[in-house]
């Protein structure tokens, strides 16, 4: 039986999808910038260090996780940087954000300016990621801590650069900063992009996904985190709930709030399956959600690899 989280996640999303979900434009954002969001000269101060924890009228512990999916994609919206990459040697698989991917991740920063009181930003070691956080970043006056939990799906270790080589281009990553939860490749599966050893999809980023929600519960219970992430990362919200992964989406620079007070259930607060802060989308990246081919054996092939049993209702309790 799904518990009563998992309804209310649907009413949520049913509720969600007729009143604040935008038509995305069918027009194309066309965009041709590369620029780091990073507009700091110096690095990021660290004004979080005094940040008390939350507790409701009775005393408890209140835990708030904020999750935000990237920005439009520069190579969704430009195919020929795909080709264009590989021929200049450069890693097809950390493209940057569209202008219109900036420009959405500018009003993501404006949206955040007025939260208090938070006390991580946990970005994805990749750079649409990175760039989509700057913003938020510069409004909170946050440094950005690269956990490579929240990574991508199908991710491959050693390949993106390091916390300290990001830093060079983008001042607001705190280098010092250890990941709680690293990536794994799993034994016999190559990536297709990169060639080289990477975590099977769906099975262990799902179990991947699973360690982060588990690790956040204790590392920041009573205190508020915004973490910048991908699509997949949908799975860290049921992980959190407890609920199926059928009826998740995730928009460009969607925002997905969940609290949880003391030892009590999660709740969610904002479905990320609009974006109504951002005045502007394209059809290149759009909501995005895990469907069944996502889970079945073995069909991939090598890239994939084989999900293991884990099906779309994995975080369900029974």
């Amino acid at each position: 039986m799904i518990v009563r989280t998992a309804n209310h996640l649907k009413e949520s999303l049913q509720q969600t999808a007729s009143a604040l979900l935008k038509p995305f434009d069918k027009k194309s954002s066309g965009a041709t910038s590369t620029r780091s969001s990073a507009s700091s000269s110096s690095t990021i101060p660290n004004n979080n260090t005094n940040v008390s924890k939350l507790h409701d009228e009775k005393g408890d512990d209140v835990s708030v996780v904020y999750l935000v999916r990237h920005g439009d994609r520069f190579d969704y919206a430009n195919p020929s940087w795909l080709e264009n990459a590989k021929s200049a040697g450069n890693i097809t698989t950390d493209p940057p954000l569209s202008a219109l991917g900036h420009r959405q991740a500018s009003e993501t920063g404006q949206h955040f300016a007025s939260l208090t009181n938070v006390s991580k930003i946990l970005v994805s070691p990749y750079l649409r990621v990175i760039q989509t956080a700057c913003p938020t970043s510069d409004a909170l006056n946050i440094p950005i801590h690269i956990e490579e939990g929240l990574s991508e799906s199908h991710a491959t270790p050693n390949v993106l650069p390091s916390a300290q080589e990001r830093f060079a281009y983008f001042p607001h990553v705190d280098p010092t900063y250890k990941s709680m939860v690293d990536v794994q490749a799993t034994p016999g599966v190559t990536c297709s992009k990169t060639g080289k050893p990477c975590e099977s999809f769906s099975a262990d980023y799902i179990k991947r996904i699973k360690k982060v929600a588990e690790t956040f519960e204790t590392e920041f219970r009573g205190q508020t985190v915004i973490c910048f992430s991908h699509a997949a990362s949908v799975a860290l919200v049921a992980a959190l709930l407890k609920c199926t992964l059928k009826d998740l989406k995730f928009a460009p620079c969607g925002i997905f709030k969940l609290k949880r007070t003391g030892d009590g259930p999660w709740e969610l607060c904002i479905n990320g399956i609009s974006n109504p802060h951002v005045s502007e989308n394209s059809t290149t990246t759009y909501p995005w959600g895990f469907d069944e081919k996502h889970f079945i054996e073995e069909e991939h092939g090598e890239y994939y690899g084989s999900s293991e049993g884990i099906g779309l209702d994995f975080f369900v309790v029974n």
